[in-house]
């Protein structure tokens, strides 16, 4: 339960908003009614709450972005093992099956892995078969 308002604070102030707020309200308290102190420490609990959360948030976007990136690698290592032989693919306009000699590999912007072909990019999802000679 704690998680999910935390959440939504996270997406609402950051943590430099949250402690501006708490500072100013310690500032402006009525000193004959002082807040109560459990009070401010649920404050603070829920500060520490969203400050871990932001901190897990960076941690995962940076595995995620480390599992892309080994991905990438993993498929452009693998792409490569087929430049200098024939393959057959298809032609995704038409699906017309063509062939030619894998010249190299490239990644795309989307994040995909290419065979270069006759100096054109050809996914690798349509790839049908490779050939061991060259043409």
């Amino acid at each position: 339960m704690i998680t999910s308002s935390a959440s939504s604070l996270s997406s609402e102030i950051s943590m430099q908003n949250f402690l501006t707020l708490f500072v100013t309200q310690l500032q402006n308290q009525n000193p004959l009614d002082p807040t109560d102190n459990t009070e401010f420490m649920s404050q603070l609990a829920q500060f520490s709450t969203l400050e871990q959360e932001q901190q897990q948030t960076k941690y995962i976007s940076n595995i995620n972005s480390i599992g892309s990136a080994a991905l990438q690698l993993n498929q452009i290592s693998l792409a490569s093992t087929f430049i200098g032989k024939s393959i057959k693919y298809s032609n995704s306009s038409d699906s017309e099956t063509l062939s030619g000699v894998v010249e190299g590999v490239k990644l795309e912007e989307d994040g995909t892995v290419s065979f270069i072909i006759g100096g054109k990019s050809v996914s690798i999802s349509n790839f049908i078969e490779v050939n061991n000679t060259s043409e």
